[in-house]
């Protein structure tokens, strides 16, 4: 019972390492691995900074 409580508040504290940041990295790159080969470089999703930026930019 200890154990199952340890491994349980181990999960729950890992999920609060998820940032924005890396969610949108993991969704660039999903994106890049699915057009590899396809030509269509100039459709890739900007860096991330880049992304923060542009958003700031439209809520002014």
């Amino acid at each position: 019972m200890k154990y199952t409580a340890l491994l349980l508040c181990g999960l729950l504290s890992a999920c609060g390492l998820v940032s924005e940041q890396s969610f949108y990295e993991g969704i660039r790159a999903n994106e890049r691995a699915k057009s590899a080969g396809t030509g269509q470089d100039d459709k890739a999703l900007p860096n991330y900074d880049r992304y923060r930026q542009e958003r700031e930019t439209l809520k002014k």
